[in-house]
């Protein structure tokens, strides 16, 4: 990687980049201009004391963790029921595949809805229509709002039809009901994260106490270390501003960010694994 590609790559790390460098430029200037009324026109005058730096910035610290630690809590739940969704369908494949009864040509139609199954929830999480491969699942003329909902139905009364035909019977269902019915769980856990985001009242909060602390941190820290308060005026906003918009980003884990779940690999393994198991089945070697 070039020079002014790794350049480039630093200043944009961040969330909403442009955004974060306007935020640091404007600190910056204020504290250059901090530093010359204070040595200008202050210079035997000490404002605020010294200890009111270590004091706001243990009250600022523990904000900033309570407020990652929530964002943070929003993506692993996100990332735990995606994980879990990778589980019941992989069970859910290998248990249908074990199925003697079964005609291979009969699971096929029930192996493809588990693979589309996730690019589905992906899509609706989103707030995306459905992509021309899931539509392929919804037949024609059917109004579907919420797609994930039509295939895991779909699914489930696929299983039913396979015990209406005695291909199964009622203890294979009930081995399969837990992996079906968890789907939806899954999907309501998400709707419920996409959902229920942190209030706007306390996010609004913490920007006010970043502002205040910014503006206050150049009269605690010029008396004290004078011209050097710049570089630890650069150290400490690059890192407070860049946690909250960090934060802001991953407490809304299902979207196309950076930062967010990557949903398109776990979708694709997903449809991997039901591939394998599919052609295992096929094979009679499962």
């Amino acid at each position: 990687m070039s020079s002014d590609n790794q350049v480039r790559t630093w200043l944009t790390s961040v969330p909403r980049w442009q955004f974060f460098w306007r935020l640091m430029a404007f600190t910056m200037v204020y504290s250059v201009a901090s530093l010359f009324v204070d040595s200008s026109y202050l210079p035997k005058k000490q404002i605020m004391e010294a200890g009111g730096v270590m004091i706001s910035s243990v009250v600022m610290g523990i904000l900033l963790a309570f407020r990652t630690n929530s964002a943070y809590d929003r993506w692993w739940e996100g990332r735990k029921l995606w994980g879990q969704l990778v589980n019941d369908i992989r069970n859910l494949s290998l248990k249908v595949a074990s199925f003697s009864g079964v005609a291979h040509q009969r699971k096929r139609r029930f192996y493809d809805l588990l693979k589309i199954f996730p690019r589905a929830l992906k899509n609706h999480l989103r707030g995306l229509p459905p992509d021309e491969e899931v539509l392929k699942f919804v037949p024609e003329g059917v109004s579907a709002p919420h797609v994930p909902l039509l295939i895991a139905a779909r699914i489930q009364n696929i299983i039913i039809d396979w015990e209406d035909d005695k291909f199964v019977n009622g203890f294979e269902q009930l081995i399969l009901d837990p992996h079906v019915r968890a789907l939806m769980d899954i999907c309501g856990a998400c709707e419920r994260i996409l959902k229920t985001p942190i209030f706007g009242t306390y996010k609004d909060l913490i920007w006010i106490g970043l502002t205040i602390y910014i503006l206050v941190l150049p009269w605690l820290l010029i008396p004290v270390v004078h011209a050097w308060c710049l570089p630890m005026i650069f150290v400490t906003a690059y890192f407070i501003f860049g946690l909250e918009l960090v934060s802001e980003e991953v407490e809304e884990p299902f979207g196309q960010d950076i930062n967010d779940l990557p949903l398109d690999s776990i979708c694709t393994t997903i449809a991997d694994s039901g591939s394998q198991i599919e052609e295992l089945d096929a094979r009679d070697l499962l």
